[in-house]
């Protein structure tokens, strides 16, 4: 049976065993993306150095479809649910609006990223996103950061260098040296330097989508998630559309979305679109509903080491000792506020069962002493 527990606010007993599993279904879901996108659009799946059956603005076109799917899924879930009232009295706002914008502009650049760079630069720097959520709260609604916080945000910042090989062991010919020349193209990755900015954008937006994902708290879920994935494929078409544009300009010719995929590309793109769409989402909503915040946002890490499985082991891409590293700072970083969160609430509630235990047998005691 699956560990509960009481959500006050609801009157829900959260069933801690069930969110737990539908959380690692849909961080795993997630992690498939560069699989997933990878398939949808090469020439080859395991050889880069062949290209794309389109041009290089077609992951931003993958997103639009993924975002075009959710929207489809909590619709559905709105009228089975019986929230269309619900959803028609809920009222917009730009907090809720820009929270969807974000996060399809953060997935239009993460599905980029993984075509033009390394599984693990694409995944790592998209997981910038909640300390970048952190430094926002603290700039625009002056919430305190604690000296763990600012310990964490040089962490990620020292993860970075790693990852780019900026730091790190053998770096400019030293055992253990710093050089700040990136490396823009590699063989494999001739676009290798504008996949990491793509890596580097799709964290700035992801972290302004939870920020903005702060605000207007009770907004009921599924009325709002209708509103997000609508404002999230606005979001993944504005960014399709600039770099489309692109393609008209001198040199730029491959911007331009010139779509032409097999029918193995379809395939890729369908299970993209599901499985990294509707089944994601809505576990993610299982999970919501069913896990503390700390807890939720600690497992959601585990679409990282999902994705590093799939770029080692389906496209062999082999981790140097800096991208570990990079990855270990990156993840812990972010994830150590969490946990942080996730242990005290364990504690909380330990005290307030011991309090309502000890309660109970003082009232108990008193009624064996007043007969």
């Amino acid at each position: 049976m699956a560990q509960e527990n009481t959500n006050a606010t609801e009157g829900y007993q959260m069933k801690l065993g069930w969110g737990v599993i539908a959380m690692l279904i849909s961080a795993t879901g997630m992690g498939l993306v560069p699989l997933f996108s990878r398939w949808a659009t090469r020439t080859n799946m395991f050889d880069a150095t062949q290209g794309l059956n389109a041009g290089d603005s077609i992951g931003a076109l993958m997103a639009c479809g993924r975002m075009g799917m959710g929207v489809l899924f909590f619709v559905i879930l709105m009228v089975v649910t019986h929230k269309v009232k619900t959803f028609k009295e809920l009222k917009l706002t730009p907090a809720i609006a820009l929270g969807g914008l974000m996060i399809g502009m953060s997935l239009a650049c993460y599905v980029t990223s993984t075509l033009l760079t390394t599984v693990a630069n694409a995944v790592m720097f998209i997981y910038t996103g909640p300390v970048i959520c952190v430094l926002a709260a603290r700039i625009f609604r002056k919430e305190p950061m604690s000296g763990l916080q600012w310990i964490c945000l040089a962490v990620v910042f020292i993860g970075m260098m790693f990852g780019e090989g900026l730091l790190g062991f053998g770096v400019a010919g030293q055992p253990f040296g710093i050089d700040f020349n990136l490396v823009p193209a590699t063989e494999e990755f001739p676009q290798k330097g504008i996949g990491d900015a793509f890596g580097l954008a799709s964290g700035l937006f992801y972290g302004l989508s939870m920020f903005f994902n702060g605000y207007r708290k009770d907004a009921d879920t599924t009325a709002r998630g209708v509103w997000n994935f609508i404002f999230a494929v606005l979001g993944a078409a504005v960014i399709t559309i600039i770099l489309n544009a692109l393609g008209s300009n001198p040199g730029m010719e491959n911007w331009a979305l010139n779509v032409h995929f097999t029918a193995f590309n379809w395939i890729g793109a369908v299970l993209l679109w599901i499985i990294c769409g509707p089944i994601a989402l809505g576990f993610l909503l299982v999970a919501g509903r069913n896990l503390p915040a700390a807890d939720y946002g600690t497992i959601a890490y585990w679409e990282v080491p999902v994705a590093l499985f799939v770029g080692l082991v389906v496209y062999g891409e082999a981790l140097t000792i800096n991208t570990m590293l990079g990855v270990i700072l990156i993840v812990a970083g972010g994830a150590i506020p969490s946990v942080k969160g996730m242990v005290a609430g364990r504690k909380q509630k330990q005290q307030e069962e011991i309090a309502e235990n000890l309660t109970a047998r003082i009232a108990e005691q008193e009624d064996i002493e007043g007969l």
